[in-house]
């Protein structure tokens, strides 16, 4: 009976070493897939990243469309002022760049936010200001960009 008795205590100490090894591989195993989960995690962020930037460039360009569509172009006073009021009526600090209005008395009027498109606006209507933008007068439009493609100015000016 000892011989069998030495047979199972060994046999369970093989036991315990292999349940080790199989523990180890487990955990070799695991590690293996966190890190592939980490990878894959990194590579769907710069995914994400990528086409995020792609797509607020094409925002941009759909959004600049609109604007550079005026480049080059005669349009009528009433257009000038819808243009105005289209870019800066919306926005509540500064407009997305400057809008140059050169009205039939030569006077350059600037506006950079809504509270100077409501002025133009204002003057307009009334239609004595040398300011004002009358709505059947023709205007050739222009647009700016800085050295990046950014709109920076669009200036309209009396024909």
């Amino acid at each position: 009976m000892s011989a069998g008795g030495d047979f199972l205590v060994r046999r369970n100490r093989f036991d315990a070493v292999g349940q080790s090894l199989v523990f180890a591989a487990g955990v070799i195993v695991a590690l293996v897939f966190v890190s592939i989960m980490i990878l894959e995690f990194e590579n769907s962020r710069r995914l994400s990243d990528t086409v995020n930037g792609r797509m607020t460039e094409m925002t941009a360009s759909v959004r600049d469309s609109g604007v550079m569509m005026y480049d080059g172009v005669k349009v009528l006073g009433a257009d000038v002022l819808n243009f105005g009021k289209k870019h800066f009526y919306a926005v509540s600090g500064s407009g997305p760049f400057e809008l140059m209005i050169t009205t039939r008395q030569g006077q350059t009027v600037l506006i950079n936010n809504r509270d100077d498109m409501e002025a133009a606006v204002a003057a307009s209507a009334l239609g004595t200001d040398p300011g004002a933008v009358g709505p059947t007068e023709e205007f050739l439009g222009s647009v700016e960009q800085n050295d990046n493609g950014m709109i920076t100015a669009v200036k309209f000016t009396y024909v």
